[in-house]
């Protein structure tokens, strides 16, 4: 079965996902396939979100290979384990340097999933990365899954896409689906 039919599928018959997700899924479907394709092919995805959303980092570093999904694990890391000061940076140095080690570490060969708004400092690092997996807030921009940070269900959809993003890992890696 392909992405798309899987995906649209998956939604209506799973009824802890929102409806919104179905109205979004040919705008979430792209950008979830190049994920899983990379992520499939052994890229490593480093995890960042602005600083609103740290807890949703901790979220998905103790989900997305949670032993309780049953499969392999996922090149996913949190790029706060790396560097720390990674929120603090602001200064052009400061991304040369972790551009540099991160290039040094995985070879040139990593993704950025990054979660948040535009205006965060460590998204000037993920700009710089072509094809990341981006859901950005409150800005529309090519290649990335917009979301209104001001939604009084935010924190349910970033939960509803990580869900349906967990599955699509899971249904990938048991060849369910075709990239």
């Amino acid at each position: 079965m392909n992405l798309l039919e899987w995906t649209k599928e998956t939604i209506k018959s799973d009824k802890s996902f929102d409806s919104w997700l179905d109205e979004r899924v040919l705008e979430w479907v792209p950008l979830c396939d190049d994920a899983i394709t990379e992520l499939m092919q052994g890229t490593p995805f480093l995890v960042i979100t602005d600083r609103q959303r740290d807890w949703f980092s901790h979220y998905i570093i103790n989900n997305i290979n949670n032993v309780s999904n049953n499969r392999p694990f996922v090149p996913v890391y949190p790029l706060i384990s790396f560097i720390p000061y990674s929120h603090k940076t602001d200064k052009i140095e400061y991304l040369d340097m972790i551009e540099d080690m991160l290039d040094i570490t995985f070879n040139g060969n990593y993704k950025y999933w990054y979660i948040g708004k535009e205006e965060s400092n460590i998204y000037n690092l993920v700009k710089r990365k072509e094809d990341s997996f981006v859901w950005l807030m409150d800005s529309e921009i090519r290649n990335s899954f917009y979301i209104k940070s001001y939604d009084d269900k935010l924190d349910s959809k970033l939960m509803t896409l990580l869900k349906l993003f967990n599955k699509t890992i899971t249904s990938s890696i048991f060849g369910e689906i075709k990239l």
